[in-house]
Formats: C-alpha cells, sequence, structure tokens
C-alpha cells in the first residue's frame, strides 16, 4: 500500500477511529492487524515471510533470556542471524550470487549458467530483518530484556508506519512506546497531519517531479548536453532525498497520530561539510545500524587508524550492496568509501599535526561554503552510480558530463529552467534552514500566518501533484 494515494489515506482513517474507541489490549492487537493488512495489500503470501522473521526472534529472544552458557548464547544468536541474512540473502542475492558464480565459471573454461529464480523482491524485507536482527543482538549483549508478549513483539516487527522503508527502529526505543496507553490527543493529530501534509507535498510535488527529467536524462545517456546531464544528476540527488523524506515524514506522522515518536531518519544531508557528516545525517537509522552492529564489530577505532579506516571502507561496501544487488551499488559504496578513507587520512594526519580546528556550527563562512560545495558536488557524482541500471550508463553519464557524446544531442526544450528553480529553491531553503534559523523563525510568527502557510501548502500540492503514482525508490530496497 502506498502512502501517497487516497487508499491509504481511508486505511489510516480507519485506523485512527478503531484506536480511538477501543481498549488498549484491543488497540493493540488492532494495529498488528492493520499492519499485516498494509503489508499483504497486494502481496499476501510474503506476509508468510514477515510472521517467520518475527517468530524466530521472538523465539531466540526469550532463550537467550533463559540461556546463560556462552556456547548456548552464540548458538541462538546464530540462528537469528542464519535465519534472517539467509531469508534476505535467498531473495535478495540469489540471482546475483548465481549470476556471477556462472560469469565467473565462464572465464574459467566451464559451461556456466544460470537460470534466474524470478522471485519478486518482498517489500520491505531489508528493513525488518534488520530490525529484527538489531532487537536479538541488542538481547545477545544484555543491553535489552527479551520482550515476553509475541503480540507486542510482533507489533514492533511490523508496525505499519515505518514497516517497508524505516526509520529502522530499535527495540529499546519503540517497544515501550508500543506498550504504553497513548489517547488520541488533539495535539498529536496536528503534529502528525503537519508531517503527512509535508511528505505529501515533498514526494507528488517535488520528488516525482525532479524523477520526470531524470528519466529523461537516463533513459538516453550521453546523448544531453554536459548541462542537462549534470542538472539531471542533481536532480536525482534532489528526487531521491525528497522522495526517500517523504516516506519517513508520513511514517513520522502517522505514527504520531498514535502517540508514538519515531526516530528522525534525515537532518538535511545535502549541506553537511564532509563526507563523514553526510553519513551522519543520511539515512541515519541505517547509518547507526551499520556502526553499531558491524563497525563497532569490526573492532570500530579501537584498534588503531588504519584498521578504522578499513572498517570503514567494509562498512560501506556492504551498505552499498544492502540497497541492491547489483555492480552498480557495490561501486557506490566503494566510491563513499574511498572518500570517507581520504577524509579519515586528512583528519589523522591534521591531528598529528596538532591542527584540530573545526568549523563552527551555524555560522556560514567561506571556508564552510566550500566544504558544503566541495561535498555536494562529490556527492553528486556518486548518484551516477546509484541511479544507473548498469556499468555501461554510469561510463556514458560521466562522458556526458564534460561534453562527450554517443549521438547526435537530443535538445531540452524550456522545462529544463522549471527544474532549475526548483533545485535553486531547494538548495536554498535547506542552507536557510541549515545557517540562517528558518525554522526558529517560522515557529515565531504568528499562529495565522502559519495556518495560511499551511493552507497554501495544502493548495500547492493540489494543484503541483505529478499524479502518476511512481512507487517509492526505496520499496525497491
Amino acid at each position: 500500500m502506498l502512502f501517497a494515494t487516497y487508499t491509504y489515506a481511508v486505511f489510516l482513517a480507519v485506523v485512527a477511529a478503531l484506536y480511538a474507541v477501543l481498549p488498549p489490549r484491543g488497540r493493540q492487537l488492532m494495529l498488528l492487524a492493520a499492519s499485516y493488512t498494509f503489508y499483504c495489500w497486494e502481496t499476501p503470501v510474503y506476509g508468510l515471510l514477515l510472521l517467520a522473521s518475527t517468530v524466530l526472534d521472538y523465539l531466540v529472544g526469550l532463550g537467550l533470556d533463559r540461556t546463560e552458557s556462552v556456547r548456548g548464547r552464540k548458538a541462538l544468536i546464530g540462528c537469528s542471524l542464519l535465519g534472517n541474512l539467509g531469508m534476505l540473502g535467498f531473495f535478495k542475492y540469489g540471482d546475483f550470487i548465481g549470476e556471477n558464480a556462472a560469469g565467473l565459471g565462464r572465464l574459467l573454461g566451464f559451461e556456466g549458467h544460470w537460470e534466474p529464480m524470478g522471485f519478486l523482491l518482498p517489500v520491505g524485507i531489508s528493513f525488518y530483518t534488520f530490525q529484527t536482527l538489531s532487537y536479538a543482538i541488542d538481547v545477545y549483549r544484555r543491553q535489552l530484556k527479551a520482550e515476553r508478549d509475541f503480540w507486542t513483539f510482533a507489533l514492533y516487527v511490523t508496525y505499519f508506519p515505518q514497516l517497508v522503508a524505516g526509520p529502522i527502529e530499535r527495540a529499546g526505543h519503540l517497544l515501550p512506546q508500543l506498550k504504553a496507553q497513548h489517547p488520541i490527543l488533539l495535539e498529536n493529530v496536528v503534529e502528525g497531519a503537519k508531517r503527512i501534509l509535508t511528505g505529501l507535498f515533498l514526494k507528488l510535488v517535488v520528488a516525482d517531479r525532479l524523477g520526470i527529467l531524470v528519466d529523461s536524462v537516463y533513459a538516453a545517456p550521453g546523448q544531453h548536453s554536459a548541462l542537462a546531464t549534470w542538472m539531471a544528476m542533481v536532480a536525482f540527488a534532489g528526487q531521491i532525498y525528497f522522495d526517500f523524506a517523504s516516506y519517513a515524514s508520513i511514517a513520522l506522522g502517522s505514527a504520531r497520530l498514535f502517540g508514538v515518536r519515531l526516530a528522525e531518519n534525515f537532518n538535511r544531508p545535502l549541506v553537511s561539510v564532509s563526507i563523514a557528516e553526510f553519513w551522519n545525517r543520511w539515512h541515519m537509522t541505517l547509518t547507526r545500524w551499520f556502526h553499531d552492529y558491524v563497525f563497532v564489530s569490526l573492532g570500530g577505532f579501537r584498534k588503531g587508524g588504519r584498521r578504522a579506516i578499513l572498517n570503514a571502507v567494509i562498512v560501506l561496501v556492504l551498505c552499498g550492496l544492502w540497497h541492491g544487488a547489483r555492480w552498480n551499488f557495490v561501486f557506490w559504496g566503494a566510491y563513499h568509501a574511498v572518500l570517507l578513507s581520504a577524509y579519515y587520512i586528512w583528519k589523522f594526519r591534521q591531528k598529528r599535526k596538532g591542527r584540530r580546528k573545526k568549523l563552527e556550527k551555524g555560522k556560514f563562512t567561506l571556508a564552510m561554503a566550500v566544504s558544503v560545495g566541495v561535498t555536494f558536488v562529490l556527492n553528486i557524482l556518486s548518484t551516477v552510480f546509484f541511479r544507473s541500471p548498469d556499468i555501461p550508463t554510469i561510463g556514458k553519464m560521466f562522458r556526458g558530463c564534460v561534453g562527450l557524446h554517443d549521438g547526435p544531442v537530443i535538445p531540452m526544450n524550456w522545462t529544463l529552467g522549471i527544474y532549475g528553480l526548483i533545485i535553486l529553491a531547494w538548495l536554498a531553503i535547506e542552507g536557510w534552514q541549515e545557517y540562517g534559523g528558518l525554522n526558529e523563525k517560522w515557529a515565531k510568527l504568528p499562529w495565522w500566518v502559519r495556518a495560511a502557510g499551511w493552507g497554501l501548502l495544502v493548495v500547492g500540492t493540489y494543484l503541483g501533484a505529478v499524479n502518476q503514482q511512481a512507487p517509492y525508490i526505496y520499496f525497491q530496497f
């Protein structure tokens, strides 16, 4: 079920109405049933995978709570890792591994052939497997007590606002909220509605419109002017950012209706002053997941700078592979790994020389402008790896950036200027929020001015929406 549809609006209204009249236990069971309805709306059979993951980690959690032996605890967490990652690997990476193994066999002189299994990737499997894994690992590390009520744990795994594309919630943050009694409050309804409206605007008016330019250029890579190619790259950075931020905003707003506060997933990542800061602002719940459960497990910074850089490289390559079973995602992760490695090498050298000055937050200086600009361009270049469907397209896009075309240049009409205005407006607003205190100034305006602003946003969403019901980009991950 897509968020930006009338179907979801009706669904959410019915769930909220039932929530308002049911007793506490009835609310919990109703939300669980609603979550399965939401997930199984188009492909019911994949609800069985969701149930399997839920039962597995519920039993593993109980077993870890009752087991003291080191060997027994390792066996239990091994079952969780094998079950969750095995399921994820089979559906998401089975064909990728098979095709590449067959290709390697052919290079070595064997008769290698792989017949694709053709499974439809279960929506959200990368998200909910990571969420249940984090619960099992936290219980294994004795950072969390196992949840004994199965229905509460099942709701934690399947909670519909964040089930399909995050944020990836930790049990220690979400479980207590799902257990608490949250009456329907006007404040929560108003704040939730604001987040939902913001998300709809970002998706329907901004992300989907930028996607039109992106799709047209990537449909004929290498056959557009350098200006159009660069604008498409910048547009895709905006498209994927606002597309995903839209989902997160609607997720947070939907949960807020029921008094639940989900974790924020974005913090204006494309105005970061460094690539390290970018990763602290982009898809923050995934970044923290990889940091806490992979980077720290590999040794983190505890084994010296060189080992830390190697750990970061491993994490970013895995992060790239998490996004999809294609080599372009591996290259995207490796590209960011190179950038982050260069950044840390520079930081370590600065530290050895006694130069540890940091850019002053909230004060936009020339040095900060240069840092933001360089980081922005480096991120824009990375979008080519992320968006390209194959390796030849990557080469064509990069050649197009410098005016090397594969054929006659496809002319772009006056709408290219419209996309340019959208991009400039986006960068101006984000910069104003980050360095000019726009949000604080907005909060100090009279209530009627803010109400009029929200009314204009409603009208703008209705009039400016691209009515193509494009699925969220991160649904494919």
